[in-house]
C-alpha cells in the first residue's frame, strides 16, 4: 500500500491505520528500513575492515542494532514531529508550500497518535537493547540520553528560536548515532580493535547528513518565508557553500579510509563523481537562484545513498561475507 497524497489519510478512523499511514508518509517503512541498515552495515564492516584484513561478518547483536538504528531515526522524526508541531502548523496554514501537506498540519494524524508511536517505539528500543549489556547497553543509554534531550531542546528553550543553535545541537546527534554502531561492534569484538580511525569513519557518517540539513533549508530570495533558513542567515550568495564543505569533508574521509584499507581505485572514483553532482547544484544556485536550482536537496540524498551502499557493496565484494558467525534463527 502506497500514499501518494497526505490528504488520502484524513479520515482514517482506526488509530493503528492512521500511524500506520502517517509511517508511509513521513517514514516509509520501506525506504527508511533499507537506508538504517545499510549505514549500520556500512559503519560496523568498515570497522571490522579496519581492524583485520579477514572477511566481514553479521552477529546476532549487529541485527539487534541495525534495527534499532532505524527505531532510532523513527524516534527522532517522532520527536521532531511533536516538538515542532505548533510551528509547522502555523506555517502549513500561512500557506508554506513545504508544510501545508504534512499529514499534522491537515489534521491526518493527531498528537495523540504520535504520542502513542513515540512510546512504542521507546518500548521497543528498550526491549532490544537492554538485553545486550556491555558496550552495546552503554552506547544505547547514551543514544537515547542524547535523543531525548534534543526531544526537550536539551532544556535551553533558546535553541528552537535560532536555526543555528539548533544545528550546533541537534545534527551532531548523527555522531552518536554512529557511536552506537561504535559500541555495538565493541561488545562483539573488543574496544581495543577501535583505534583513531574510528573517528574518520564516523566523520564520513556525520557529514552527508550536515549537507542534507543544510541544502534543504535554502531558498531563493522570492521564496523566503517566515520561516528561517540558512539562505537568510549566510545569504543566499554564501549558504550554497555550506553544504558544499560538509561534501567535501564527507568525500575526503571516504578517500582517507578507502586507502587504509586497502581497497582499489572504485570507491573512491563512484564517490568523487556522486560529489560532483550536489556541488554542480549548489553551484547552480549560487549562479541564478530560483526555486528550480534551489531544489538541491534530493541531489545530497543521492549522494548519501552512494556513500553508504558504496561503502557496503565494495567491503562486501572485496573482503566477503563469512556467515560462519550467523546466528541461526
Amino acid at each position: 500500500m502506497t500514499i501518494n497524497d497526505p490528504k488520502d489519510l484524513v479520515g482514517v478512523s482506526s488509530r493503528p491505520a492512521r500511524i500506520w499511514r502517517y509511517l508511509l508518509v513521513m517514514f516509509p517503512p520501506h525506504i527508511m528500513g533499507l537506508s538504517g541498515i545499510v549505514k549500520f552495515y556500512a559503519v560496523y564492516f568498515c570497522l571490522q575492515a579496519l581492524a583485520s584484513d579477514e572477511s566481514v561478518h553479521i552477529t546476532l547483536n549487529s541485527m539487534f542494532g541495525a534495527f534499532s538504528i532505524v527505531l532510532f531515526s523513527l524516534l527522532l522524526r517522532v520527536y521532531d514531529e511533536l516538538k515542532d508541531a505548533k510551528a509547522d502548523i502555523r506555517l502549513g496554514r500561512a500557506g508554506d508550500p513545504r508544510y501545508m501537506d504534512r499529514p499534522i498540519v491537515t489534521g491526518a494524524v493527531t498528537i495523540e497518535d504520535l504520542v502513542v508511536l513515540r512510546w512504542v517505539t521507546t518500548a521497543l528500543l528498550i526491549v532490544i537493547n537492554v538485553p545486550l549489556s556491555g558496550w552495546p547497553l552503554i552506547g544505547f543509554a547514551v543514544l537515547f540520553l542524547v535523543t531525548w534531550l534534543s526531544f526537550k531542546w536539551f532544556f535551553w528553550p533558546a535553541i528552537s528560536r535560532h536555526l543555528l543553535l539548533a544545528f550546533v545541537t541537534h545534527n551532531p546527534i548523527t555522531l552518536f548515532f554512529g557511536g552506537y554502531i561504535v559500541a555495538v561492534y565493541a561488545g562483539d569484538y573488543g574496544v581495543h580493535h577501535i583505534d583513531a580511525w574510528a573517528l574518520v569513519l564516523l566523520l564520513a557518517f556525520w557529514a552527508p547528513l550536515g549537507a542534507w540539513e543544510t541544502s534543504r533549508k535554502i531558498r531563493a530570495p522570492e521564496d523566503e518565508t517566515e520561516y528561517e533558513t540558512y539562505s537568510q542567515i549566510f545569504g543566499w550568495k554564501l549558504a550554497p557553500f555550506v553544504p558544499i564543505a560538509f561534501i567535501i569533508l564527507g568525500t575526503t574521509c571516504m578517500i582517507l579510509l578507502s586507502s587504509q584499507i586497502g581497497l582499489n581505485w572504485v570507491l573512491p572514483a563512484v564517490v568523487v563523481v556522486a560529489s560532483l553532482v550536489p556541488v554542480s547544484r549548489c553551484i547552480a544556485f549560487r549562479v541564478s537562484p530560483s526555486q528550480k536550482t534551489a531544489h538541491i536537496q534530493p541531489f545530497v540524498e543521492l549522494y548519501a545513498v552512494a556513500m553508504d551502499l558504496g561503502l557496503l557493496v565494495t567491503l562486501l565484494v572485496s573482503r566477503g561475507l563469512d556467515l560462519s558467525r550467523f546466528p541461526a534463527l
